[in-house]
């Protein structure tokens, strides 16, 4: 029999299904916090879940599950990264990797222990719930934006792992560095700041402006020399108030 709030609950494989079904849901729809669901989540998770189990679960049994299955969705997404160019095992599905290097990775987390012979189970829906808020050995994960800053480019500091330690360091790419009080920076794969974003999309745009500014003053000047006659139109006034009103268009302010 299932135990509530007396005793350990079994998460068996119904029980496991059911409560990532509702996680899912619950993150779909806001429901979460930092780092677990939020109040309101919470609330939802209870009741959705003993009305489809008829258990008796209670806050800290789902709360104790969301910490157990975000360390062992870490720690699988740890193990591939450091075996990116390792490869599958065919018949067990997970890292064809040495007993040797098997060996070191869960004497590092014994977690990995759990996926020797076998993959991570339902890791599409575990990274749908986990993802924006994961932080695995090797790199921090956050949400995505769409960004063409190199990622080379992005460094961790030692020590801050929760993402808020990215940052663009243009006189360095290579993956690790040291920083001026001596601390290791590690690469950081993934996406900056949402200003860092916004900065190369100005970047961006200013430098396709300025290339059309270019590309307008050299067909005037074309067009002014294979000209057979001359005449008294100032082009220089011309050419600066088309490219004026070219840049008040592209969203440059007036003046």
């Amino acid at each position: 029999m299932d135990k509530g709030k007396s005793g350990k609950a079994n998460w068996d494989p119904v029980a496991h299904k059911i409560f990532l079904d509702i996680c899912v849901e619950e993150v779909n729809a806001n429901n979460r916090s930092d780092e677990h669901l939020s109040p309101i989540g919470y609330e939802n998770m209870i009741r959705k879940f003993n009305e489809q189990t008829n258990r008796n679960y209670v806050r800290k049994q789902f709360k104790n599950r969301w910490d157990l299955l975000k360390k062992e969705y870490n720690c699988w997404k740890t193990l591939n990264q450091k075996a990116s160019r390792i490869g599958i095992d065919p018949v067990t599905r997970s890292i064809a990797a040495t007993d040797e290097w098997w060996a070191n990775e869960i004497q590092r987390n014994e977690i990995a222990a759990k996926f020797r012979y076998a993959p991570l189970v339902d890791e599409q829906r575990m990274s749908f719930i986990f993802d924006d808020h994961s932080v695995t050995n090797a790199y921090a994960r956050v949400a995505t934006p769409s960004s063409q800053v190199d990622a080379s480019q992005i460094n961790i500091e030692e020590g801050n792992e929760d993402g808020s330690g990215c940052e663009l360091d243009v006189n360095q790419v290579t993956p690790t560095n040291v920083s001026s009080k001596g601390r290791k920076k590690r690469s950081c794969p993934y996406s900056p700041s949402p200003k860092m974003v916004q900065k190369a999309v100005k970047d961006s745009d200013d430098k396709m402006v300025f290339n059309r500014m270019v590309d307008l003053w050299e067909r005037r000047e074309i067009s002014r020399n294979s000209a057979t006659s001359q005449t008294n139109v100032d082009h220089v006034r011309d050419e600066i108030k088309e490219m004026t009103t070219m840049v008040v268009n592209d969203g440059g302010r007036p003046g």
